[in-house]
């Protein structure tokens, strides 16, 4: 069936483009959700009427999806999900899940606007895209741990105290290396003292 679209479709074409669908698609989807209408003689008139209008409304929301984006993009999303020891979720991660998480962050969005090719099933950061606008997509990033503590990178520095000073270390020792200064190990060190302290033999022969 031909159809003329009121707003941008993917793979379809732009507002006002008059397209081929396969019937099911057009009277179940993009008809009665606004999207198009049936390309009759009328309803290119009437199109034609309302084009100004449209364009002008659909700018106005590009506008707005553009601002949001923003918003989204500036987000730090993480989900805490328990997991078994080789990081396999016990469940999943989905797209109902993620929107509203987002919408814990003060943006409304419903899950249909999350491009998610299937749900998430393991630990780990993951890319994913949200549909704004039919012409605003935004990158967004997830990830998903065991606990809140694990995507704070201070707290893995908590974990392992010896961490910071061992890397003090080792840029120490370089910096002496660099300086021309030998070091020596803690055993090394306490040869030199029991040489230094050890009492001088004498002979017999000699004396």
């Amino acid at each position: 069936m031909e159809i003329i679209l009121l707003q941008k479709i993917n793979k379809l074409g732009n507002i006002g483009d008059a397209v081929e669908v396969r019937p099911g698609f057009g009277r179940n989807f993009l008809i009665p959700t606004g999207k198009a209408l049936r390309a009759t003689k009328e309803n290119k008139e009437l199109f034609e009427k309302t084009k100004a209008k449209l364009l002008k409304e659909n700018n106005e929301a590009i506008q707005k999806a553009e601002k949001i984006r923003a918003e989204v993009e500036n987000l730090k999303l993480v989900i805490v999900r328990s997991a078994s020891d080789t990081g396999i979720l016990y469940g999943s991660v989905t797209t109902r899940d993620i929107s509203k998480l987002i919408a814990e962050n003060g943006i409304k969005l419903s899950r249909k606007q999350v491009a998610l090719d299937k749900p998430i099933k393991a630990l780990g950061i993951f890319d994913m895209s949200v549909i704004l606008h039919p012409e605003v997509e935004s990158k967004i990033k997830l990830k998903v741990v065991r606990s809140l503590g694990d995507a704070d990178p201070e707290a893995e520095d908590a974990k392992n105290p010896d961490s910071t000073s061992g890397k003090m270390n080792a840029e120490l020792n370089e910096a002496l290396l660099e300086d021309g200064v030998s070091l020596k190990t803690e055993e090394n060190n306490s040869d030199d003292t029991e040489i230094e302290n050890k009492p001088d033999i004498i002979s017999t022969e000699q004396s």
